[in-house]
């Protein structure tokens, strides 16, 4: 009986790469997201690579191997101190071609604020001096015995001036794209975004005259390709957007800046057009090989000759040093939910059990991560429920 017990506890330390912990509370978990990939060195070099020489990239592989996190580790990779603001401001010659303006980033908000303020100011002392004439017109009427006509003078004087003449706001700008006060460059998923979403659109305006119409720089909404703006657009199963988009999204990448206008040709956006926005940003697209298949042939033309193909791996070595790495992988999971307790030794062995048996091969482990994070934060859940302190091995056999 003790000789089973002592090689139990053999087998389990040999799953878990020769690691001595009580429970994954003691794994230390990398603080950048770069090093907490799993199984990917390949990629995670070339994304380094990619990030210091601002280059594109296309990942290719099955659902769950990583993807998605490798393009936001890439943003954490950039510089911070060449992200920008952009305004848009009316534009008094042709009020459907609204201005734009870049500036560093924290300043947008500042200009906005004091242009708020200076609106608001010539807002009141406009109202002042409307009430002044108008009270004005009611007393002298009243002394010369036409106080009805007075009342009509006034009135009409009101109108006039209050719908007539220019709103003060029209020239405050709108904050199109903030970063102010962000650590590191923008990350944007537009995975399945329709064309307004991701290049841009100006919203319909149903009052266009009369007065209540709003400024069209008002109406004007940046895509995921201006918020991106010196950061990572991720665009995931990029087969599935349009045509059309792919195209404009080919001419984004290519001049750097793309005009913001109306998508609905029944709505009055499509009247605007903005000056062209600036979307400087690095493209990191991914799907499978038939996503590829499927993809704007100019436009996966123009990421390959600017940048790097990825092939992600779905399985690796069983080796006792990517053991460690499924031990890591299971901690982060953990820390990364937040609600469920950590796992012994036991328990994380049998991830690693189930990690061997997904790949269906022998002396390989599974890289699917996804789903096998899927089974941690399950196993957990039932601890939770349990009221339990640790998850144990039981947990995740039931799971």
């Amino acid at each position: 009986m003790t000789d089973e017990f002592e090689e139990e506890e053999i087998e389990e330390d040999d799953l878990l790469g020769g690691l001595e912990f009580e429970t994954t509370a003691e794994i230390e978990v990398p603080g950048r997201l770069i090093d907490q990939v799993i199984g990917q060195e390949h990629a995670v070099e070339i994304i380094k690579k990619a990030a210091v020489q601002r280059r594109h990239v296309m990942m290719i592989g099955t659902p769950g191997t990583g993807k998605s996190m490798l393009a936001r580790a890439m943003s954490e990779l950039l510089p911070k101190e060449e992200l920008q603001d952009i305004l848009v401001y009316h534009n008094p010659e042709d009020p459907n071609n609204p201005r734009i303006r870049v500036l560093p980033a924290g300043k947008g908000k500042e200009i906005v604020t004091i242009q708020k303020e200076e609106a608001r100011r010539r807002a009141q002392a406009r109202n002042t001096f409307l009430l002044l004439i108008i009270f004005s017109i009611v007393i002298y009427a009243t002394l010369v015995g036409q106080f009805i006509w007075g009342i009509i003078a006034a009135a009409m004087i009101f109108m006039a001036l209050k719908y007539v003449m220019p709103k003060e706001d029209i020239l405050v700008p709108k904050l199109l794209v903030s970063n102010e006060g962000k650590e590191t460059a923008p990350f944007n998923d537009a995975t399945g975004a329709h064309a307004g979403a991701l290049l841009g659109d100006v919203r319909h305006d149903p009052f266009q005259s009369g007065g209540l119409e709003t400024p069209a720089h008002e109406r004007v909404e940046a895509g995921a390709i201006h918020k991106s703006h010196k950061g990572v657009l991720f665009i995931d199963e990029i087969n599935t957007l349009k045509i059309e988009s792919q195209q404009q999204l080919l001419t984004a990448l290519q001049e750097k800046k793309y005009a913001i206008t109306g998508q609905s040709e029944r709505s009055s956006g499509a009247m605007v057009k903005t000056d062209p926005v600036p979307c400087d940003f690095i493209m990191v697209a991914a799907g499978n090989l038939d996503a590829i298949a499927g993809m704007h042939p100019a436009l996966r033309s123009r990421i390959k000759g600017y940048g790097y193909e990825i092939y992600m791996r779905d399985t690796m070595d069983d080796t006792m040093e990517n053991r460690r790495k499924l031990v890591r992988f299971v901690a982060q999971e953990v820390r990364k939910d937040g609600k469920i307790p950590h796992f012994d030794r036991g328990a994380v062995a049998e991830i690693i059990r189930e990690a061997q048996r997904r790949t269906g091969r022998k002396n390989k482990l599974s890289l699917v991560l996804r789903d096998l994070g899927g089974l941690v934060r399950v196993a957990g859940d039932i601890a939770t429920s349990e009221e339990a302190k640790v998850t144990t091995a039981d947990h995740v056999l039931r799971a």
